[in-house]
């Protein structure tokens, strides 16, 4: 029995490390991989919509973490990511994705989803 008890501690640790090596949704905290933007918070980007300029989004949530240009029925556009993927250094978890895409300089679309990449 006393051999039982260890050998079950393992198993659940392996479960829990592959688990966490999955890209799996964390339900007990949904956030633990996602990088935010300086000052970001839930409560401001729920203030973003489409028609926004960029100047407007940025005096709400400032700059974003990173900024990729896009070419998409030859206009060009920018997806502005204020949260990205990596935070928690100990598993690979799936993060909570947050963008504002731009085209002519007005936010077209605001994304919030989760990533699983």
């Amino acid at each position: 029995m006393l051999i039982l008890i260890p050998l079950g501690l393992i198993g659940v640790g392996y479960c829990f490390w592959c688990y966490a090596h999955t890209e799996a949704y964390c339900f007990f905290c949904p956030s633990i991989d996602t990088r935010y933007a300086p000052g970001f918070s839930e409560e401001r980007f729920s203030q973003i919509r489409s028609g926004m300029t960029a100047q407007a989004v940025q005096e709400v949530l400032g700059g974003p973490l990173y900024v990729q240009p896009y070419v998409e029925d030859r206009k060009e556009g920018e997806l502005w990511f204020y949260t990205l993927d990596g935070k928690c250094k100990w598993g690979d978890w799936a993060w909570l994705c947050r963008q504002v895409d731009f085209r002519e300089g007005r936010a077209v679309a605001v994304i919030r989803r989760v990533g699983y990449d």
